[in-house]
């Protein structure tokens, strides 16, 4: 459960950066679910709505980057209609709040780890990508591509070719004429919902540009990890008719590749009590949808 307290817990330094944007704080909550930093909602004393502030841990100048990107990344679509946190401020070196800091216009919601239609709640997710592939690409810079893990667990599913396959599919390179709005980390972590409807799509320091590849096979990994093959392919199968377009399995398959042996270890942490969580079979799941997603590119 999100546990509650006031602005005394705050530390001095962030208080004091917070204090022009929001005045007097009334309510702090910690929100679940985060691996790479703290996340707060902070209510004003005035009324005057939520905000959410995410801090990272200040470990690495790459974390800077992050801010400064999801900060140009929401301003950039600040008009685009989308259902997106708006920025209030940035603080990409910690210089006054005292880590890499955003803050965010709170959006109502939560995240629906457990849907009672699971075969509607995936294509209810693809209409909302398909709609962010849809806005007219800003000016940003290309997403971050993420190097594939070493792949034994992929291996060991008694096909000896399936890894040596899908890496030769994967390495294929994609067409930058093809780039599109990608929000870089696109799953059911970072999507909120209410009464059976996305409310919002948050969480966006990967914003920018890559073929729709990229964010198709990383919620589908997610789904997949979670839930099932068959949700995956679900996903594929209804991204393509609602966009219209046929995804390409190389960029596809890039983020499906992107499993790992450490993955039984951070998903319960991002999960946190809100769905059961089936470590062991991750692998079997991940390993039948790159088997299906290989058939299919045929």
């Amino acid at each position: 459960m999100p546990q509650n307290s006031n602005s005394s817990d705050l530390d001095p330094a962030l208080r004091a950066w917070l204090s022009p944007f929001v005045g007097e704080v009334s309510l702090v909550r910690s929100l679940v679910g985060g691996i790479t930093g703290q996340m707060l909602q902070v209510r004003r004393a005035d009324g005057r709505g939520d905000v959410v502030v995410r801090r990272w841990s200040g470990d690495g100048s790459w974390q800077h980057d992050m801010v400064r990107r999801e900060a140009a990344g929401l301003d950039a679509l600040a008009d685009a209609g989308l259902p997106i946190p708006s920025l209030l401020a940035a603080d990409p070196e910690g210089a006054a709040s005292g880590l890499p800091t955003t803050l965010t216009r709170f959006l109502p919601g939560q995240v629906e780890l457990a849907p009672f239609d699971l075969r509607a709640w995936v294509r209810r997710l693809a209409a909302m990508l398909a709609r962010i592939h849809a806005v007219p690409p800003p000016v940003l810079g290309p997403c971050e591509l993420w190097a594939s893990s070493e792949l034994s667990w992929l291996e060991q599913g008694g096909d000896p070719g399936l890894a040596r396959t899908a890496r030769e599919l994967a390495a294929r390179p994609a067409d930058p004429a093809r780039a599109v709005l990608s929000h870089g980390d696109y799953q059911h972590f970072n999507v909120l919902w209410q009464g059976g409807s996305i409310s919002a799509v948050v969480d966006w320091p990967t914003v920018g540009l890559a073929d729709r590849g990229l964010d198709v096979g990383h919620c589908r990994l997610n789904l997949a990890v979670l839930f099932s093959a068959d949700a995956a392919m679900w996903f594929l199968d209804d991204y393509e008719e609602l966009a219209g377009v046929r995804v390409d399995p190389a960029c596809d398959l890039q983020r499906l590749l992107n499993f790992g042996p450490n993955w039984p270890e951070f998903i319960p942490l991002q999960v946190a009590g809100r769905a059961p969580v089936d470590g062991p079979g991750m692998a079997g799941r991940v390993r039948e949808t790159i088997t299906r997603t290989l058939r299919r590119a045929d």
